[in-house]
């Protein structure tokens, strides 16, 4: 007679768990956590500074830092698409490998077709593979 209770508890605090965490699709499969992510990787490189972070916003538009200027653009497609509205950035001078991984990282975002969350790393898909983990990007 104590077990029903104890399940129904069981079932209601999952349900209420899962409820907290925000997510921008609805789509089975499609599921794409917002918040704070830092780039790890881009194309088959990887990014050991962790200076480039984005933030997935609740209606899906995107915004960050790159190593140099910040950037903002809205994303019009519903996950596991994924397509961007013009980047906006600011425009601070950026040279060295800075400014080239600024402009590559740039590029593959604006040419970015797909967007997948699994196993707690989320990709940007397109013809440069952009991959992120959770979290902020390593100020200066």
């Amino acid at each position: 007679m104590t077990r029903i209770p104890l399940i129904s508890a069981a079932i209601a605090a999952t349900l209420g768990l899962a409820a907290c965490e925000p997510t921008t699709s609805s789509t089975p499969g499609a599921n794409i956590p917002t918040g704070p992510y830092v780039l790890v990787g881009i194309g088959s490189d990887t990014v050991p500074q962790r200076n480039v972070g984005m933030t997935i916003e609740a209606d899906g538009s995107i915004s960050g830092q790159a190593p140099c200027n910040h950037y903002s653009a809205p994303q019009t497609a519903e996950p596991p698409g994924f397509a961007l509205g013009p980047i906006v950035t600011t425009k601070m001078g950026c040279g060295g490998g800075a400014g080239r991984l600024e402009r590559r990282y740039l590029e593959a975002l604006q040419g970015a077709n797909g967007i997948t969350f699994e196993g707690g790393v989320l990709t940007v898909q397109g013809p440069t593979y952009l991959t992120y983990e959770p979290g902020y990007r390593k100020e200066k």
